[in-house]
């Protein structure tokens, strides 16, 4: 019998901090892991953030934000009651569900949990409490960004500027059938009455750092009350009218070994 050899296919990837091809699990130069998909480079650098240069290492961040599609399923299986599904998404409960009145969420048809309109699946997921966001970031090893790593990556280009108003409007028609034309439109309107430019409707991000606290720190504990940023810089988060224009990221810090 003539013998099977079976070939083994090796995944060569590229370097992002020396730019050399490897076959293996680490570069053996710079002891940094393969990037996660959909994840980008950013080196060790100095950020000024709020007039204060930060040092930073080198991290890996999500290249774009959490899309409603990347969600969703984990969503729908992380809660199993109204108050539980309040503490993940605009994190107001009461019993007619009205904490989900400013959102895309709806519910499945086949009832099997909340879906949102086909145009929305890839659009950033706001709405999204700040608990949400970690929760589902720590289910896949990752975690929310400090603010001073949120501004490395603004500074990186990845921070896209979306005007929430037209991400409103894909789910109008959503909100016009379950709340009738006029009261649809009439909502929409009320929430961006505060919101006479552009500028003031770009979509704001989820970090790990709490007000007043050092803006290089990341952690999984902090209140909801935490700091949010955007291109042009940071800012406070409000819940008055459910967070329908935070979005969020996840970013994987890289082995010891490889910051030396």
């Amino acid at each position: 019998m003539i013998p099977v050899i079976v070939a083994t296919l090796i995944s060569v990837w590229t370097c992002p901090s020396c730019g050399v091809g490897v076959d293996a699990a680490f570069c053996g130069r710079c002891m940094i892991p393969e990037p996660p998909s959909g994840m980008a480079f950013i080196p060790a650098c100095t950020v000024n953030y709020e007039g204060v240069d930060y040092e930073l290492p080198a991290f890996y961040i999500d290249s774009s934000a959490v899309s409603y599609f990347d969600i969703l399923p984990w969503l729908n299986g992380a809660f199993s009651d109204g108050p539980g599904l309040a503490r993940l998404v605009t994190g107001h409960y009461d019993e007619h569900f009205q904490f989900l009145r400013y959102t895309p969420f709806t519910g499945d048809e086949a009832g099997a949990g909340l879906t949102v309109p086909g145009p929305c699946s890839g659009l950033p997921a706001c709405s999204i409490t700040w608990s949400g966001a970690s929760e589902y970031l720590a289910s896949i090893g990752k975690r929310l960004p400090s603010a001073v790593e949120l501004a490395a990556a603004a500074e990186a280009g990845l921070l896209t500027d979306i005007d929430v108003y037209n991400v409103m409007n894909t789910y109008a028609d959503m909100m016009e059938s379950s709340m009738g034309a006029m009261l649809g439109r009439l909502s929409i309107q009320a929430m961006f009455a505060g919101y006479s430019t552009a500028s003031e409707r770009v979509i704001w991000e989820w970090t790990g750092s709490a007000p007043g606290e050092p803006a290089s720190s990341s952690t999984e504990t902090l209140s909801p009350c935490t700091v949010i940023y955007r291109n042009g810089g940071p800012g406070v988060a409000d819940n008055s009218s459910g967070y329908f224009n935070v979005a969020f990221r996840g970013v994987v810090s890289l082995p010891l070994a490889a910051l030396k």
